[in-house]
């Protein structure tokens, strides 16, 4: 048991974070569950449904972001999530999409899936590109460079 009170500066990590995970994960998913009901395509009403999920991290990022500078590198962290529940549920989906195509279809089917089709958009493009920014917010982070710690 920790006797020791938290000072009037700090936050605690955990009953900020924590729900802010369990939401995006239920969010992604019900994103995830609108793509197979669909048919296994990323459409319209995936890509509407996925922007409403990053709206509501931008309005969760603003609503704490004064709780967020009390945690250390908590701008990061939260950044870090999102990246790895986004990007960890659309490549899950494409794989268990690609192995249940290549078992049906062969590898053409797959691989026709996979890269000929807006899933490339989803996987490759979009976590390459956010982990580049990721990258840039980590370094930015270190360097000490006026951005969020």
């Amino acid at each position: 048991m920790n006797t020791v009170g938290q000072s009037p500066q700090s936050t605690d990590v955990r009953s900020l974070l924590l729900p802010y995970t369990l939401s995006l994960v239920g969010g992604m998913a019900a994103v995830q569950i609108c793509i197979a009901v669909t048919g296994g395509e990323i459409t319209v009403l995936a890509a509407t449904l996925t922007a409403i999920v990053a709206l509501g991290l931008l309005i969760w990022a603003w609503r704490h972001r004064r709780r967020l500078t009390r945690v250390r590198f908590g701008g990061v962290i939260a950044h870090t999530i999102a990246y790895v529940v986004v990007t960890t549920s659309f490549t899950a989906h494409a794989a268990v999409r690609g192995v249940a195509l290549g078992a049906g279809g062969g590898i053409e089917a797959a691989a026709d899936s996979l890269l000929a089709s807006p899933w490339f958009g989803a996987t490759l493009v979009m976590s390459s590109l956010w982990g580049l920014g990721l990258l840039l917010h980590l370094l930015g982070t270190v360097l000490g460079h006026g951005w969020e710690d």
